[in-house]
């Protein structure tokens, strides 16, 4: 499908590369691009649009057929399970980018197939694609077996002024440690943990594993 459609693209360029949407000059190896399209529909799903670079200079693409062959290779044989993707075709300026549409899923986590064979699950996490920490990854699996009542149970939980204020901090400033939490809200670290791990299993907040110290983002 090809749609002549400038504001579209143009939208995109401006907001930029964040949680929902990735750019790529072209397709690189397919278990590379995979880790994208699996933590688009781990996350809030979103576009994956071939043909702008990092920057927002829009470049085009040559070839979208071979584009659109190596990305569904890429969601059908290094996403397990497969994900499905929905093409767009925009043309800009007298060039084409190639969007392929992610959905969230109803059945995460999607894992990818590394290069050496081994499987991984990743999320978004602003504009980044990252490793999903083993809680996250136990938090996903729950999301399946959550019928609509309890996570409709779960997301209306009333959050007391501290939980809100994480999460009026992290729309601001997309990452907090546990240490950092403790001091903003003036709580010790125990009881940081306690609301914070609860917070995960209720979906609001994701963990994230790192060298240096664990951090949290917005789910």
């Amino acid at each position: 499908m090809v749609i002549n459609n400038h504001n579209k693209v143009r939208d995109w360029v401006k907001k930029g590369e964040n949680d929902r949407l990735e750019f790529k000059v072209q397709v690189s190896a397919p278990y590379k691009v995979a880790r994208t399209i699996a933590a688009l529909a781990n996350t809030r799903g979103g576009y994956l649009v071939t043909g702008i670079a990092d920057d927002g200079d829009i470049v085009g693409v040559v070839e979208p057929e071979k584009e659109m062959q190596k990305l569904s290779e890429a969601a059908q044989l290094y996403c397990v399970p497969p994900v499905n993707l929905i093409f767009v075709q925009h043309i800009e300026d007298f060039l084409i980018v190639l969007a392929a549409k992610v959905e969230e899923s109803n059945n995460k986590p999607h894992k990818t197939i590394t290069k050496n064979g081994s499987e991984e699950v990743f999320i978004r996490i602003g504009n980044k694609t990252m490793p999903a920490a083993k809680i996250v990854v136990k938090v996903l699996r729950n999301e399946n077996m959550l019928d609509d009542k309890q996570k409709d149970d779960s997301s209306n939980r009333k959050l007391d002024t501290k939980e809100q204020g994480l999460l009026d901090y992290l729309k601001k400033r997309e990452t907090i440690t546990l240490k950092q939490f403790a001091r903003l809200v003036n709580i010790s670290e125990r009881r940081a943990r306690r609301m914070m791990v609860q917070m995960t299993l209720d979906g609001y907040i994701r963990l994230h594993t790192h060298n240096k110290e664990d951090f949290y983002s917005l789910s």
